[in-house]
C-alpha cells in the first residue's frame, strides 16, 4: 500500500511540474533615487524662474529633467509589464507634497496593469528640508511636504493595496508576500538609521521565512555597507548608521540580497557577518538622475534558488541632444567641485601655495568618480588609465602625500575594490551583471541501506513535496515495537522517522503550510549534538533488524535526529506492528546469527522457542 501511495505521489508531482511555465522566473524591476521634480506644475516652478535655474545649476542631479525620465521609465514598465516594481528611495526632488502625488499617481498607473509596485522612502521624501521650495522668479518659499503618516496611507495602503504587515504601528518597515515563495522586507532608513525595533522585526520575519521556505529579498535607501575606501569622503551619510551591526544582524538571520540606494551609483559589493560565515550582497542602483542614469531588472528563477541581476541606462531623451553626454559633462564638473572643496578644507592655507596640485587632483578624482559610476572600473581601460596617473603624476603625488585618505579612496574607486577597513574582508564584485545563489530552501538526506533514519529541523518541512518519501511518529510504544502515524506536515523541531528506497538521497522542502497534529509524537528531535540521556533507545541497524536499540552510556547523538526515552528494561522496539506470521522454523543447533527474544535480548545460539529475525517471527524446534 506504502509503495501504491509513493507512486502516486510521485505522479501528482510529476504533473504539477510539467503544468508550470518553463520561463516562471519573477521579473523584478528596481528604480532609484529619481527626485522628481514635476516642473509642469506652475506651483513649483513659474516659467523663467531664475531661483530655479540656479537651483539646477548648482546639483549634480539632472533636477531639469528628472520628470521625464521618470515618465519615460514608466511607460517602459506599462509596455514590459514586470512582476514586480521595486523603488528604493528619494522619489522626489526633496519630499515636495506635490511631487509626492505626481509620482504616486504615475505609479498607480502599473498597479492598474497588475504590476505589484512597493516603495520605500529615502531622505528626500518626508518633512522635507532647506531645499524643498516652490521657485517663483528670482524668490524662493518653502514648498508643503509630506509627513510619516501621510507618506503611509498614500504610498503603503493604497499604492501597496494594504498587504503590508507593519514592524509597527508607527513603523515604515514592513515585509509583504508579493509572489508565493518570496518575502519583501521594506527597512525604513530615512532618517539614515534602523531602529533597533525595527531590526529586530525584520530579522524575526527573514528567520521566519527561512523556517518556512521562503526567500528573502530586504530594501533600503541607504547602503548596508560602503562600496569603496573612506566612501564618506563624497557623501557624509553614505551608509546606514551603524552599518556593522546591521550587516552582521541581517547577514546571521540569513538575508543574502539588499537593494539599496543613496549613493547615485550602481555598485555591487558583498560583505560578510562578523564571523564571515555567511555573505551578503549589497546592490546598490544608481540615480535615474545622476549619471549614466542607471536602473536594474532583476530575475529571480522558478525554484528561487538564483538571482541574476543586469543593468541598463538611460542614454536618450526626447528633445535632448546627445543627453548622455550632457549628463556625464554635468556629473564631472559637479564631482570637480566637491573634491575642489574637500582638498581645499583639508590643505587649509597651504591650498593656496598649492593651486596647480589642487586642480590636478580634484580632476582625476572627479573623472574617477565619474568612471566609478559606470561600473566594473577593473575592466574600464579609462580607468586603468587613471590608475596610473594616480601613481605617477608627480603633481598628484604631492597632494596625496598631503592628503593620503583621498589616494587610499580613489584607489579603491578605480580598482572596484574595497576592504571595509580590513584587508580580510577584501571585494571585488561585478556591478552591472551579476548572478548571485540565493540560501538553499531545501534540506537535504541520505537513508541507509536500510531505507530508514530519524530527523530533526528548526524548518516546517512539507513531506508531501518529497516523491517517494514517507514521514511517521512515533504515537505509542510497545514491549516489542513501537505504533506509527504517518506525518505530511512536520512541525518545526519535531522528531520525525523517515522511510524511503535504501541509500537514495531526497531533498525536503519548508513549508508555511500549517503542521500536522503532532501532540502525541514520542519521539525527540536534536537540533544540536546531544549526549544521550538515560532511557534512550537511537534508530540503528544490527544483524540485519532495524529497531531503536538502548544508547550506550554517554552516547553522543548528532544534530538532526530523533531518539526515543522508554524506561523499564533493555528490550529492543522494532518499527512498525509487532512481528507477526511464521517466516520458517529451524532446527534448534541452528548456528545463524540475528536472533532476538520478544523482549529484544539477541541470541547467537537460539534455543527452544520463537524469537524475531529481519522482522519476523521465527520458531526453532
Amino acid at each position: 500500500m506504502r509503495l501504491r501511495m509513493r507512486t502516486l505521489r510521485a505522479m501528482m508531482m510529476a504533473v504539477l511540474l510539467s503544468s508550470q511555465s518553463a520561463n516562471a522566473q519573477t521579473r523584478i524591476a528596481v528604480i532609484s533615487d529619481t527626485h522628481v521634480m514635476d516642473i509642469s506644475n506652475t506651483a513649483l516652478v513659474t516659467p523663467g524662474s531664475e531661483s530655479w535655474d540656479k537651483a539646477v545649476a548648482a546639483d549634480r542631479k539632472l533636477l531639469d529633467y528628472s520628470k521625464a525620465i521618470f515618465d519615460k521609465l514608466v511607460e517602459k514598465y506599462k509596455a514590459e509589464q514586470p512582476d514586480l516594481l521595486l523603488v528604493t528611495g528619494d522619489l522626489t526632488k526633496d519630499g515636495e507634497g506635490d511631487n509626492l502625488r505626481y509620482v504616486f499617481d504615475r505609479l498607480r498607473e502599473l498597479t492598474a496593469l497588475g504590476v505589484k509596485v512597493y516603495v520605500i522612502p529615502g531622505n528626500h521624501d518626508i518633512g522635507g528640508n532647506s531645499n524643498t521650495l516652490v521657485f517663483n522668479g528670482a524668490n524662493t518659499s518653502p514648498a508643503s511636504t509630506w509627513d510619516v503618516e501621510k507618506f503611509k496611507n498614500n504610498y503603503y495602503e493604497q499604492l501597496c493595496g494594504g498587504t503590508l504587515a507593519y514592524a509597527s504601528e508607527s513603523s515604515l518597515t514592513y515585509a509583504v508576500e508579493p509572489v508565493d515563495g518570496l518575502l519583501l522586507i521594506g527597512i525604513d532608513s530615512h532618517s539614515g538609521t534602523v531602529s533597533e525595533a525595527d531590526l529586530n522585526w525584520v530579522c524575526e520575519q527573514a528567520e521566519q521565512a527561512a523556517r518556512e521556505g521562503k526567500q528573502v529579498l530586504a530594501m533600503m535607501h541607504h547602503p548596508l555597507f560602503p562600496h569603496i575606501n573612506g566612501a564618506d569622503i563624497y557623501v557624509n551619510t553614505a551608509t546606514v548608521n551603524d552599518y556593522t551591526t546591521v550587516r552582521n544582524r541581517l547577514a546571521d538571520a540569513g538575508v543574502r540580497v539588499v537593494l539599496s540606494g543613496h549613493f547615485h551609483t550602481s555598485d555591487i559589493a558583498k560583505d560578510w557577518n562578523a564571523d564571515k560565515s555567511k555573505e551578503i550582497y549589497d546592490i546598490n542602483t544608481g540615480s535615474t538622475v545622476s549619471y549614466p542614469c542607471d536602473y536594474r531588472m532583476l530575475e529571480l528563477n522558478e525554484d528561487m534558488t538564483q538571482l541574476t541581476v543586469s543593468t541598463e541606462s538611460v542614454t536618450e531623451l526626447d528633445g535632448v541632444e546627445n543627453f548622455r553626454s550632457v549628463a556625464k559633462a554635468r556629473l564631472a564638473a559637479s564631482m570637480k567641485k566637491i573634491a575642489e572643496d574637500k582638498i581645499k578644507g583639508k590643505l587649509g592655507a597651504m591650498a593656496a601655495y598649492a593651486k596647480d596640485q589642487v586642480e590636478e587632483l580634484s580632476t582625476l578624482a572627479a573623472n574617477a568618480f565619474t568612471t566609478h559610476a559606470e561600473g566594473d572600473e577593473n575592466e574600464s581601460t579609462e580607468a586603468q588609465a587613471l590608475l596610473n596617473e594616480l601613481k605617477n603624476n608627480g603633481l598628484v603625488a604631492v597632494a596625496i602625500a598631503l592628503y593620503p585618505d583621498l589616494g587610499n579612496s580613489m584607489e579603491s574607486v578605480l580598482t572596484d575594490t574595497s576592504n571595509y577597513g580590513d584587508d580580510e574582508r577584501e571585494d571585488q564584485t561585478p556591478d552591472r551583471q551579476l548572478t548571485i545563489d540565493m540560501p538553499v530552501l531545501t534540506e537535504n538526506i541520505t537513508l541507509d541501506g536500510d531505507g530508514w533514519a530519524t530527523y530533526c529541523t528548526d524548518r516546517r518541512l512539507d513531506l508531501g513535496k518529497t516523491a517517494g518519501l514517507t514521514g511517521y511518529m512515533v504515537t505509542g510504544i510497545g514491549t516489542t515495537a513501537v505504533t506509527i502515524s504517518e506525518v505530511n506536515v512536520v512541525a518545526e523541531k519535531a522528531g520525525i522517522l523517515l522511510s524511503g528506497d535504501g541509500g537514495s538521497a531526497y531533498a525536503l522542502h519548508a513549508t508555511g503550510a500549517a503542521a500536522d497534529d503532532m501532540s502525541g509524537n514520542l519521539l525527540l528531535g536534536t537540533l544540536a549534538e546531544t549526549e544521550a540521556p538515560e532511557d534512550a533507545y537511537v534508530l540503528a541497524r544490527k544483524d540485519g533488524l532495524t529497531a531503536f536499540y538502548p544508547a550506550a552510556p554517554k552516547l553522543k547523538i548528532p544534530a538532526h535526529k530523533a531518539y526515543l526515552k522508554i524506561g523499564g528494561g533493555a528490550a529492543a522496539r522494532f518499527i512498525g506492528q509487532e512481528p507477526t506470521g511464521i517466516s520458517t522454523i529451524l532446527p534448534a543447533d541452528s548456528q545463524r546469527s540475528g536472533f532476538y527474544t520478544l523482549q529484544g535480548v539477541r541470541r547467537a545460539k537460539p534455543g527452544k522457542g520463537v524469537y524475531v529475525k529481519d522482522g519476523r517471527l521465527v520458531i526453532v524446534k
